[in-house]
């Protein structure tokens, strides 16, 4: 590996764009910054920011710089490093940050936009299982939530696929997030118990307890009251309802007092 100081033309920057064949998509608004520095030589060229490409022509980091010189029509010196692998694009910190989403996206995963942030609130409620307050930070990088979904992808597609219908179905009542994540969360301890219930809850047919319906009118309600309820609040009330459902009771108020009670385990 060998770093280089190179000047970029635009002609340049076109062609190590063309040879480009999987990024995230690009910001115009960051892009057009940098158009304007550079156009008014205003952009500082020995940052040491590296331009990053790997043996396959993948721009592991620069994009948005390279795309800025063919807007600006300007000469930019970089320092580019090429023959990188194409793996530690899942790791890179950029200037723009590169989020879950983006790394999934380049990795062809189908429900890019949903999965991570499923991933991360199931993992966040497993954490709840061991006593702990959804509050501790289970944040993983986004390399590791890539490889916990490669685990099972057909089940996170199966369950990003199931969240966006019913979250639909709610009215966008609760996130796509909470749904998804609550669904694979119940389906550890039953499979066949979270999809009637996560069902129940969010379409309101066929509802078998009825702390399910004061949950849902728990619910709508906040969705437009002045005072929200907190995420933990809410998470509580769903495994409080879940409980009880499990365990064919029916709950007459759902209700969380804080500092007298801890966070409750999902049977």
């Amino acid at each position: 590996m060998e770093i280089q100081k190179k000047l970029i033309t635009p002609a340049k920057a076109v062609e190590l764009l063309q040879a480009n064949v999987k990024n995230r998509n690009p910001k115009s608004n960051v892009v057009l910054k940098y158009a304007k520095d550079m156009a008014n030589g205003k952009w500082k060229n020995d940052t040491f920011e590296l331009i990053k490409i790997s043996k396959t022509g993948i721009i592991l980091d620069g994009q948005h710089r390279l795309m800025a010189v063919v807007k600006s029509n300007t000469n930019v010196y970089f320092h580019v490093v090429e023959g990188l692998d194409d793996s530690i694009l899942d790791v890179l910190d950029t200037g723009t940050v590169r989020n879950a989403s983006d790394v999934f996206k380049i990795n062809e995963v189908k429900y890019a936009a949903l999965v991570p942030a499923i991933i991360s609130f199931y993992d966040m409620l497993k954490e709840s299982r061991k006593g702990r307050s959804t509050n501790v930070s289970t944040r993983k990088t986004n390399a590791a939530l890539l490889e916990e979904y490669y685990l099972n992808p057909k089940v996170w597609d199966s369950i990003a696929y199931e969240s966006q219908n019913l979250y639909n179905q709610f009215g966008k009542i609760l996130t796509n997030s909470f749904i998804g994540g609550f669904l694979a969360f119940f389906s550890d301890i039953n499979n066949e118990d979270a999809i009637s219930f996560m069902n129940q809850l969010c379409t309101g047919k066929n509802v078998e307890n009825d702390s399910i319906n004061l949950l849902r009118m728990k619910l709508v309600n906040d969705k437009v009251s002045t005072h929200k309820l907190t995420a933990t609040t809410k998470q509580m009330f769903i495994i409080k309802c879940w409980n009880a459902y499990r365990k064919n009771q029916t709950l007459k108020v759902i209700k969380f007092m804080p500092n007298q009670e801890s966070f409750p385990i999902a049977i």
